[in-house]
């Protein structure tokens, strides 16, 4: 035993054992941390996938709370857990139950599929945000005992209406402490991230940075599988032979199923394929996460619902079926196999020779340790889902705009003005009925939306309809409704089902030899501008520059702008622009013509602002704002997305630029096969 390691274990005397007894060695986060979390401080820590950092947080955090309370004195909740997903509660409350009761303390959960307390709250709970903010607003005071808060997986939700909310959850929390002269203590968990004490400051006072670089050697292989070619094949030569799991990772849940389906009752996996992602039923998914832990020989198909820490097992081979939106999400996918060993390994699927240069680009950036992420954005409706949650939480059912301003965050309250609120407020009429000056009650919408807890969500949804199976009468999942010319059969969970509607209206499905995935499109994630910029760059090319490849049929304007400001621009050209960009508009415009000159006006300020507000619902759901942002007023909707997307930033950065004509064969190539990916 080391010498810093008998320290560790002094300072931890309580909870040394319980966390880390099973552990053979500490890992230099869980070093790093103690101090600071023992101290009191606010703390971010920061590190890769299975990095250790729960029990990095646990440990000195019920450490200090024994130290100070005893367990004799101490008053419950004590800490308050809080995980982005159900699945993730659960995931966690079964790690840290042993753990915690071997301190002699009582842990729980609440969520939406646990929602009793009983008479007396645990010394731990663990939650989600959305089980947080009913607990805020519906029974404040008997939070009062709290010490700790854990934000765990931060990254999933900051820069996101979640993670704006939970900023805003914090800052109540502190409040309603500060009633009693009790101070709240927050421990942020995240992936790495880029300027983590950025991350921090939105929701904590004054933290501490703990944060692991995060680079591990990466091996990856790549291969072409182009669209509508089945790329099962290559997937089953991982295994084939020597038997393992294999996790698949796509973009969308139409390409989950349809791999799913190529693959069932094939070889080497048989019977052993799963599909994984949010419109199947709850049920569906922890069945499949259930049978994937424990296959021997198995493929599991996902979208991102499972990059997080889910338990599933140990994973042999990860695969990349496209390209992930941005390097957070690819070294969250990669992270989930390979953890027993310190580099990454896994086989990017390629659709077309566009992605496998992206996807080239992508591993040279996080071999070097960097993330390319945009700055978060902020989104204003939040505070319309916070006046309700605070509307609920005064006994009277009543609010005043100041008294929400004086309830947010103080970098979410600077956005606002009082009048500005009170105008939004008003016109939220579904949710506010609107009193005497300044004074607001909820409407009978709202009445029912606190009864069912649906207020306290900032989750958006598609609109779909749900899908029976026809049997057994339980939920399979959500499709798209059906369109009269359409195929009856669909796939839902890796297999085909045939899909007929009772007399009540309700859709049944059975068994069927094949069907087609049927969803509501989502959009897609936006390719960051510092992605597509860096990728520029890493093609020896000058990204402050406007490359122009000229051709007789076509003339390309290689930027870098990324998906948002690609899009803007390509607004701006209007008729001379192709009429379907696809992906590659994150990196460059693509006129109609050839021998096309650059057109200064189309990247004018005042052009782009115009484009930008009469883009505002396509760029709102890009940027992924929730649902109570239909409630805004039209000009806080248009003032929430220039102030994200900043047009005059963009016309700055392209009224600098010079324009370069690429000459060179093989680089015209690439750059034309990176735009019509």
């Amino acid at each position: 035993m080391t010498e810093e390691h008998r320290a560790l274990r002094e300072q931890l005397a309580r909870t040394f054992d319980a966390f880390y007894d099973r552990f053979p060695r500490l890992l230099a986060i869980q070093r790093a941390a103690a101090e600071p979390v023992l101290a009191g401080h606010d703390v971010f820590i920061g590190a890769p996938t299975a990095g250790g950092k729960t029990e990095a947080a646990m440990a000195p955090l019920l450490q200090r709370i024994l130290s100070v309370h005893g367990i004799r004195g101490l008053e419950s909740p004590a800490l308050i857990y809080v995980s982005p997903t159900r699945a993730l509660v659960n995931d966690v409350y079964r790690r840290l139950t042993v753990p915690v009761r071997r301190l002699g303390l009582e842990i729980g959960r609440k969520t939406g599929d646990h929602a009793s307390l009983g008479k007396v709250i645990p010394h731990v709970l663990v939650t989600t945000p959305e089980s947080l903010d009913s607990m805020i607003s519906r029974m404040p005071r008997r939070l009062l005992p709290l010490s700790a808060l854990v934000l765990d997986e931060l990254h999933a939700v900051d820069g996101t209406p979640r993670g704006d909310q939970l900023a805003a959850l914090c800052a109540r929390l502190r409040r309603v402490l500060a009633s009693r002269n009790a101070k709240l203590q927050i421990v942020m968990l995240s992936a790495t991230v880029e300027g983590p004490r950025d991350v921090a400051m939105r929701y904590a006072i004054e933290p501490v940075v703990v944060s692991e670089d995060g680079r591990r050697s990466m091996t990856a292989r790549v291969a072409l599988a182009p669209f509508g070619k089945d790329p099962t094949k290559k997937i089953a030569e991982l295994v084939t032979g020597r038997g393992g799991k294999v996790l698949v990772f796509a973009n969308a849940r139409a390409d989950v199923e349809w791999c799913a389906d190529k693959s069932r009752g094939k070889p080497p996996f048989g019977s052993y394929v799963y599909a994984h992602h949010g419109s199947l039923s709850k049920p569906v998914r922890e069945r499949v996460e259930r049978d994937f832990q424990h296959a021997r020989t198995a493929v599991c198909f996902a979208t991102s619902t499972l990059e997080l820490g889910i338990d599933i097992g140990d994973i042999d081979h990860v695969v990349l079926y496209g390209v992930p939106p941005d390097l957070p999400s690819l070294l969250q996918r990669v992270g989930r196999g390979s953890r027993r060993s310190d580099g990454l390994r896994f086989l990017a699927l390629a659709r077309d020779r566009g992605e496998i240069l992206r996807f080239r680009h992508m591993m040279h950036a996080a071999r070097t340790g960097r993330l390319l992420t945009d700055p978060a954005t902020y989104d204003p409706s939040t505070a319309l889902q916070q006046a309700a949650s605070l509307m609920l939480q005064n006994p009277g059912h009543r609010i005043a705009p100041a008294h929400v301003l004086d309830r947010l965050p103080d970098w979410q309250a600077a956005y606002w003005d009082e009048a500005r609120l009170d105008a939004a407020m008003t016109s939220a009429e579904r949710w506010f009925r609107r009193l005497a000056a300044h004074h607001y009650e909820p409407t009978e919408t709202l009445e029912r939306a606190f009864r069912s807890g649906i207020v306290h969500a900032n989750l958006g949804g598609e609109a779909e309809v749900e899908v029976l199976e026809e049997i057994t009468g339980r939920v399979l999942g959500t499709i798209a409704k059906p369109r009269p010319e359409a195929s009856s059969a669909v796939l839902l969970g890796g297999a085909s089902r045939q899909i007929r509607q009772r007399a009540d209206g309700t859709l049944v499905g059975s068994e069927a030899s094949e069907g087609e995935a049927r969803f509501e499109r989502k959009a897609s994630a936006p390719i960051p501008m510092a992605l597509a910029t860096d990728m520029v760059d890493w093609l020896g090319l000058d990204a402050e520059c406007i490359q122009r490849v000229e051709g007789e049929d076509d003339t390309v304007f290689v930027h870098g702008l990324g998906s948002i400001g690609g899009l803007l621009l390509h607004a701006s050209a209007g008729e001379a622009a192709v009429k379907k960009p696809g992906r590659g508009v994150a990196f460059g415009l693509r006129l109609r013509r050839g021998h096309q000159d650059w057109s200064a006006q189309i990247a004018e300020a005042a052009r782009l602002e115009i484009f930008a507000k009469s883009l505002t619902g396509r760029l709102a759901r890009l940027l992924g704002f929730g649902p109570f942002f239909r409630d805004l007023p039209h000009e806080e909707k248009q003032r929430a997305v220039l102030a994200a997307v900043q047009p005059r930033r963009i016309a700055e950065r392209l009224r600098d630029a010079s324009i370069e004509d690429v000459w060179d064969e093989d680089m015209r190539l690439q750059l034309r096969t990176l735009l019509a990916s």
